[in-house]
C-alpha cells in the first residue's frame, strides 16, 4: 500500500473522537485527517483539517454516501469509531479495497459474533474459554427459566440486550438495593434495578437479552490491537472511576492473567484492527468476559500516557510490533480525563 497522506476517522460527534483524533494529529503532521458524522457541528469538525456529513450507519445509503465523499477527497484508510458502522462497512469492505481505500474493520463473520453477547458467548464457551454463568431469553418465560437457574448460585445478577453497546439496557438487580439512597445519593444513570421492576418492564415484547451472573471484582478495559486474526498488543487499564459508562480515571496495569485470558479469546476469534475487550474479577477472583468492542474505544488514549499510541499504530499497514514486550510500555501509568471546551 502507498504511503498514507489521507485518511478519515468517522463518528466525529462520538465522545471518544477528539483524543482519536488529537492523537493523530499531535503525532503525524504528515497526515491531513478528515472527519465524519450525521451531525453537522462536532468536535471532529473543529479538530480536523476537513469534514463532511454522511447518513447514520444503519442507513441503506451509507457505505454509498460515504465511499463517494472518499473518492472525492483521496482519502486512503478509514478507522470506524461507532459500532453502528461496523458491519455495513465489512460488507462492502472488498469494494472500497478496490478503489485503494483500506478499511479497518473486521470480517462479517467475527463481528455478528462479536456484537452479539449471546453468539459471543456461546462461541467462546464452545471453544472451553470460561465466560460467566449466563443464558439467552427472547420471552419472558425463557427470561424466568434463565433467572432461576443462575439465582441458584448468585444473589445478584445482571442483563443486557445481546445487540447493544456502551451501557444501554445494562442493569445490575438487586433486590436489597435502597430505593431512598438511589434517589438521594446517586445520579439518574444508576444501573441498579430490583427484580419486581424488572419483570415488570419485561411483561413487555423486549429484544432478545443475556442474563448472567454478577461479577463483582476489578474491571478492566483491554485494549488490543489484532493483525488479522495475530494479537500484538494487549495492554489492560483497570477501570477506577467511570462516568456513564465510559471510564474516567484508572491505571494501565501489566496484569499477564488477564494478557493471558484476552489473547486466548482473540486466538480464537480472529478480528482485525484495534479491538476492546472488557472484563471484570468474579466471585472466585478469576477474569471474565464482559463483552468485546470490536473498533477502536474511546478511552485508548490514555495509553499515550504509556507510550501507546493505538489511533496511529492502526492506521499503518504493517503493525510494528509482534510480541506485547516488544514496545516499552510505561506500565503502572495513571490517567484522569477530563472535559475539554471547543468554539466556533
Amino acid at each position: 500500500m502507498e504511503t498514507l497522506k489521507r485518511i478519515l476517522v468517522t463518528g466525529g460527534g462520538a465522545p471518544g473522537a477528539p483524543g482519536i483524533l488529537k492523537a493523530i494529529l499531535d503525532n503525524a503532521p504528515y497526515l491531513r485527517v478528515y472527519s465524519c458524522d450525521v451531525q453537522q457541528h462536532t468536535a471532529g469538525k473543529l479538530l480536523a483539517h476537513h469534514y463532511f456529513t454522511v447518513p447514520l450507519g444503519s442507513d441503506p445509503n451509507f457505505a454509498e454516501a460515504l465511499l463517494s465523499q472518499c473518492l472525492a477527497h483521496g482519502i486512503q484508510a478509514i478507522l470506524p469509531i461507532t459500532t453502528r458502522e461496523l458491519e455495513p462497512l465489512s460488507k462492502v469492505k472488498d469494494l472500497f479495497e478496490g478503489h485503494g481505500i483500506h478499511l479497518i474493520v473486521s470480517n462479517l463473520t467475527e463481528l455478528n459474533i462479536a456484537n452479539d453477547k449471546g453468539k459471543l458467548y456461546s462461541y467462546l464457551n464452545a471453544q472451553h474459554i470460561a465466560v460467566p454463568e449466563f443464558g439467552v431469553a427472547r420471552t419472558f418465560d425463557e427470561y424466568t427459566s434463565v433467572k432461576k437457574a443462575i439465582k441458584k448460585n448468585n444473589t445478584t445478577f445482571i442483563i443486557k440486550p445481546c445487540n447493544a453497546n456502551g451501557s444501554r439496557g445494562f442493569r445490575i438487580i438487586n433486590n436489597t438495593i435502597n430505593k431512598h439512597d438511589l434517589l438521594f445519593n446517586h445520579k439518574p444513570d444508576s444501573t441498579y434495578i430490583t427484580e419486581e421492576e424488572l419483570d415488570q418492564i419485561l411483561s413487555q415484547d423486549f429484544p432478545p437479552i443475556l442474563i448472567s451472573e454478577y461479577l463483582p471484582g476489578d474491571e478492566y478495559t483491554v485494549d488490543c490491537l489484532v493483525h488479522h486474526g495475530d494479537p500484538q498488543l494487549i495492554i489492560p487499564r483497570r477501570r477506577d472511576k467511570m462516568n456513564a459508562g465510559i471510564s474516567v480515571a484508572g491505571e494501565i496495569v501489566n496484569n499477564s492473567e488477564v494478557i493471558a485470558y484476552c489473547t486466548a479469546i482473540l486466538k480464537t476469534l480472529k478480528l482485525h484492527g484495534p479491538i476492546g475487550i472488557q472484563v471484570k474479577y468474579s466471585t472466585e477472583n478469576r477474569p471474565l468476559l464482559v463483552e468485546i468492542n470490536p473498533r477502536i474505544q474511546g478511552t485508548t488514549v490514555a495509553l499515550m500516557g504509556a507510550g501507546i499510541n493505538i489511533p496511529l499504530l492502526s492506521l499503518k499497514n504493517t503493525l510494528t510490533s509482534k510480541n506485547i514486550n516488544e514496545m516499552p510500555i510505561h506500565w503502572g501509568t495513571r490517567f484522569i480525563r477530563h472535559y475539554s471546551e471547543l468554539y466556533f
